[in-house]
């Protein structure tokens, strides 16, 4: 097994001014629904086994993912019959974005899968998009400081958070503590 090095990111959310290049207007970021929950394990399972760089972690990742995607999709959210803390990007009816979402002030990850985006939109903006969405969200919900994990070297490392203003640090963790 390849030995993995984590970064996590850290963004002030009372200072978050988020500022990316609109998207093109047949895309639309809107909050997940429950009926969204197929499509949402879709778009995340497709985006971690196309990506070079987590396809052979994706044995070891895959429970984690499954009970992120429970928490926010699970039998509480179905209860209080509140949207799954999740934003989503469709092009028309489809959807090809997601990103799961933790609201625990405490959680060491807020941002629980990433910003995933189907591979044959990469490179139109959406992650960012994504991102900033997710962002704002977690600032309306009253967080102060919303922090994302990813492996060093990643696209998401290299390309997705950095931007608005994070900070980040070496991250140790074990594969169970998504």
């Amino acid at each position: 097994m390849k030995l993995v090095c984590w970064t996590r990111y850290c963004w002030d959310l009372t200072k978050l001014a988020p500022v990316y290049p609109a998207i093109d207007p047949q895309y639309r970021i809107r909050r997940a629904k429950a009926e969204d929950e197929k499509a949402v394990r879709s778009v995340v399972f497709s985006a971690f086994t196309l990506d070079s760089n987590w396809n052979f972690l994706l044995h070891e990742l895959r429970a984690q993912l499954e009970s992120a995607l429970d928490s926010i999709f699970g039998e509480k959210q179905a209860k209080e019959k509140s949207d799954p803390l999740c934003l989503v990007i469709t092009h028309g009816s489809r959807i090809i974005g997601a990103c799961p979402l933790a609201a625990s002030v405490d959680a060491e990850n807020h941002l629980l899968t990433g910003p995933c985006v189907l591979s044959e939109y990469h490179n139109r903006g959406l992650a960012t998009a994504l991102l900033a969405q997710s962002l704002s969200l977690l600032r309306e919900m009253r967080l102060t400081v919303a922090f994302g994990l990813t492996k060093q070297n990643s696209a998401a490392a290299q390309f997705v958070y950095p931007k608005f203003g994070s900070v980040s640090e070496p991250f140790q963790r074990h594969l169970s503590a998504i």
